[in-house]
């Protein structure tokens, strides 16, 4: 053990700017330490204070929305018709419609022997005279007893898909109880002969179309430019149910000719016709009030189609691309 003088004369020995230096060294340790410890304080701080803040935000953010949108809507009247319609999407979305997701009832009609629906109808040349109607009964009593099961359900909002696998079938499936029905417009974009959209988009019948069909339905392309024909009943009706025995009949065969005459036209490398689905639906399923079969074509064939159509179809079917629809004043919504 050293005597306490001889630690005192080794002290005395070390020149004065060693000693400074040790102890700036020794300083700035502690100083460093310090600032780590103080930044490492300071880091936790502020991710305490943005997770309080972010779990304020998300459980306050409706509270937030409601104040400011009561606020604002005394100077803008028009913001609690907005926010009234985005409170209801919200609920429609993340609520009523979770309920009765699971509880959709779904069904599925085929006919007794498997077939492809442009035979089932008797193929694009046929007419009733050929088999003294016994085709036609088949189809009609297939259609209307499809539509009167579902009806007796007291099921009246539901999706119509009509499909082909081996065979064609229909696919029913309800509605979602929440939904809204179709807003009313103007006029009817299917009866309003006066309506830049009707006209542009209306399509001549197929060669193989005879009267007995033309009589009772209008063809057209889709009024906003999407790969699918149309068809809709000259009268205005709004369900199948309401529809006579012609009407559904001829709706169907005019389907499969309007499909067939693009496919041969167009020397498509495919035998037969072939579509996605037909749609035809009812009540709150529907976009508008007019009954209207959707005939959905895939992109691929209907731009194939779309190669051999005339220079006036096509600049008409730009026009609609553009956006003529939404424009179209005839057919406004009404609030």
């Amino acid at each position: 053990m050293e005597d306490n003088i001889d630690k005192d004369d080794r002290i005395n020995n070390v020149p004065i700017k060693s000693i400074i230096k040790q102890r700036i060294i020794s300083s700035t340790t502690t100083t460093s330490t310090f600032t780590q410890q103080h930044q490492h304080h300071e880091y936790r701080n502020k991710n305490k204070k943005y997770n309080n803040d972010k779990y304020w935000k998300e459980n306050n953010n409706n509270k937030y929305n409601n104040n400011y949108y009561n606020n604002r809507s005394q100077y803008n009247p028009s913001l609690n018709l907005n926010y009234s319609q985005q409170k209801q999407n919200y609920y429609h979305q993340n609520y009523k419609k979770k309920l009765y997701q699971d509880s959709l009832e779904e069904f599925i009609f085929d006919p007794d022997i498997p077939c492809k629906l442009i035979d089932f109808v008797g193929g694009v040349n046929y007419t009733p005279s050929n088999d003294n109607g016994v085709i036609f009964r088949r189809v009609v009593n297939f259609f209307k007893n499809l539509i009167t099961n579902i009806e007796e359900k007291k099921m009246v909002d539901f999706g119509f898909y009509l499909q082909e696998n081996q065979g064609f079938y229909v696919k029913i499936i309800q509605s979602d109880p929440t939904r809204h029905p179709p807003r009313k417009t103007v006029n009817c974009i299917s009866c309003d002969t006066e309506s830049e959209t009707n006209k542009i988009s209306k399509l001549p019948y197929p060669t193989t179309t005879r009267e007995e069909v033309s009589i009772h339905h209008n063809l057209w392309v889709d009024a906003k430019a999407r790969s699918m024909f149309i068809i809709t009943p000259k009268r205005h009706v709004e369900r199948l149910s309401e529809c006579n025995d012609q009407e559904i009949f001829s709706m169907f065969l005019l389907a499969t000719q309007i499909i067939e005459q693009e496919t041969r036209l167009s020397n498509a490398n495919w035998n037969g016709i072939r579509f996605l689905r037909m749609t035809l639906n009812h009540g709150n399923a529907r976009n508008v009030e007019h009954l209207h079969l959707k005939i959905k074509i895939s992109n691929k064939d209907f731009n194939h189609f779309q190669n051999c159509w005339d220079e006036e179809r096509m600049k008409n079917f730009k026009i609609l691309k553009n956006g003529l629809y939404k424009r179209d004043e005839r057919l406004a919504k009404i609030s």
